[in-house]
Formats: C-alpha cells, structure tokens, sequence
C-alpha cells in the first residue's frame, strides 16, 4: 500500500480516486474470498483430524496447510478468460473471442502424486493457480495467505479438536466457491 500511495502522491500513476478504488478493492475484495477459503480450509482440517493433529502439534506449519487448503480446494474453481487473438493449444485452435473457462481445481492437481489426498505435510504441491498467473494474478493473493495463515495458527494453538457437526452446506461453484453452512464442534485446548 505504501508503493500505491508514493506513486499516487507523485502523481505519475495513479488519480485520487484510483489508489482510493485499488485500495478498497484489495481490503473489501479479499474479505468474502478470505472467509470462503479459511472454511474451506476447517473443513477440511474436520475431515482429516491427523492433518489437525500435525498443525497442532506445530502451528507453523500454517503456511504449508494454508497452501494445501488452495490447492486441494481452490474458492475460485473457475476463471474464464477471452482469447483476443487465435491460438492452438494442444492441437485444438481458439479463435479470437473465445471465451475460455480455466479450470484450477483441475490445474492444482495436474503433476502432483496422489493428488486426491490432502496432506500439509506434501512438497509436491506443484504450481498453484488458484490465484490465477501473468498478468491476471491475483492482487490481494500474499494479503489472504497471510490472514489464512494467521487464522489457521492461532486457531491451531487455542483448539484441541476440530470435528463437522453436521454435513456443510456447499454454495455454488459459480463465483466464489465458498460454504453456506458449515457445522463444527471443537474442544478448547
């Protein structure tokens, strides 16, 4: 944020209003994408209560269950994109004006051995797109790394168990991928 305001306050990037609007983009932008994946991420954590276990047993290993919780269950399944000129992928042509719908529950899995388990204790995690790539890369995505982290690790170090309640309640995949309900019972450490 500081770049964004040096840059704005010199006058040679951006207006006013735009490091206003970018600045309220990432903050409010982040905030449900944020909450769906830490559900997500508990979620999963309920359903693997070794996986539970290994966070607790050391919350710094927050960063790596953060990391697994994106790729194993990404709240953005689904970018789509316009090709703006014509390609060939894979022996298939796109013609300019294609819209193109990139998969990256798919895409996190591709390369990675057993790539069905979840496991945050896996090196093998390969290239995560969850946030999207290049130019479409995700502006807030070191923020939600960080908060994730941050909620996993001290949620890890004040609950001894984490257990579904009940059966979650899944939104749709249509935007943010996020969880309508989801039931948990815990016991405090």
């Amino acid at each position: 944020m500081s770049e964004l305001l040096a840059a704005e306050a010199d006058g040679d990037r951006l207006s006013d209003v735009e490091c206003v609007n970018l600045v309220l983009n990432v903050l409010i932008g982040g905030v449900d994408t944020t909450q769906a994946q830490l559900a997500h991420a508990m979620r999963l954590l309920a359903e693997h209560p070794d996986q539970w276990a290994l966070l607790r047993a050391d919350p710094s290993r927050a960063g790596a269950a953060v990391l697994e919780a994106l790729r194993h269950e990404p709240i953005t399944p689904f970018t789509a994109r316009i090709v703006v000129e014509e390609i060939e992928h894979r022996g298939v042509t796109f013609p300019a004006g294609t819209v193109v719908l990139v998969a990256s529950f798919a895409a996190n899995r591709d390369g990675v051995a057993d790539a069905e388990r979840f496991d945050i204790t896996r090196t093998d995690g390969g290239r995560l797109v969850t946030f999207g790539a290049g130019i479409h890369y995700c502006l807030g995505a070191n923020l939600a790394k960080a908060e994730l982290e941050e909620a996993l690790a001290f949620l890890a170090t004040r609950l001894a168990t984490v257990e579904l309640a009940g059966e979650p309640v899944f939104g749709s995949v249509n935007g943010i991928y996020g969880l309508d309900a989801l039931p948990l019972r815990f016991t405090s450490a």
